[in-house]
């Protein structure tokens, strides 16, 4: 059985692509296009462990990166007068990703707007945030980033091989909101670290994100691609 997961706000390829370029800290003009191409597969594949349904806008982006890695293999063909006129095959890729870009800026712009506004008409606070700022979003990319680090820890072949009773989604969800409650937090490491086979991990993440969707909890880094940490919804 297939299991869906949908986000309240659709990430799509562009987005990864975004996400891929400024946490490799890549310079957008300057696309170093066989090492995007192989960390994109990496995440689809991570997906696809899952069983995430990936939308086919993944799959025409997933062809067009490897459509220009393969004409950034070609050599380029000189014109009459023996200089090189081709124009660099990620030209339109960069023009697509700036102008997504400076599209997603201006609605998150709009969205701050809407928010003050908000709270200039109900709430009786300050419109500004406190110095220092609050604790960081992390988004669907950075989590399948952290899935994927754990998987590589949890070895496919047990020393013992043992026929345990299923693990279910519903039984991790609960032990998350159980841990919750107890602990307060907890660090997304620390989710996985009584996890012995893949199954177990794989299980465990499809219920983190189904309480992520249900707004029950919410996943935070302290600082830019730091550690993750889980907390209550209400907290």
């Amino acid at each position: 059985m297939v299991y869906q997961v949908k986000l309240p706000v659709f990430e799509g390829p562009l987005d990864l692509l975004l996400h891929l370029i400024r946490s490799n800290e890549i310079d957008i003009y300057d696309i170093p296009i066989a090492r995007i191409t192989d960390e994109y597969f990496r995440y689809l594949h991570a997906m696809e462990e899952l069983d995430l349904e990936v939308a086919g806008e993944f799959l025409v982006m997933a062809a067009t990166l490897v459509y220009i890695k393969s004409r950034m293999l070609l050599p380029a063909h000189p014109a009459a007068d023996g200089d090189v006129t081709e124009e660099d095959p990620r030209t339109p890729l960069v023009d697509m990703l700036l102008e997504y870009e400076r599209c997603r800026a201006a609605a998150e712009t709009l969205g701050e707007r809407e928010n003050r506004q908000r709270l200039f008409f109900f709430r009786s606070i300050p419109l500004e945030a406190p110095p220092g700022g609050g604790p960081l979003e992390v988004s669907l990319f950075d989590l399948l980033a952290a899935f994927r680090d754990v998987l590589q820890r949890v070895s496919d072949a047990p020393a013992l091989i043992l026929h345990p009773r299923p693990v279910t989604t519903a039984e991790r969800m609960v032990a998350i909101l159980d841990r919750l409650t107890t602990d307060g937090m907890m660090t997304f490491d620390a989710l996985f670290a009584q996890a012995v086979s893949r199954v177990v991990v794989v299980v465990t993440f499809l219920a983190l994100l189904e309480l992520l969707r249900q707004g029950t909890i919410r996943v935070e880094q302290r600082i830019p691609f730091g550690e993750i940490v889980i907390v209550g919804a209400q907290a």
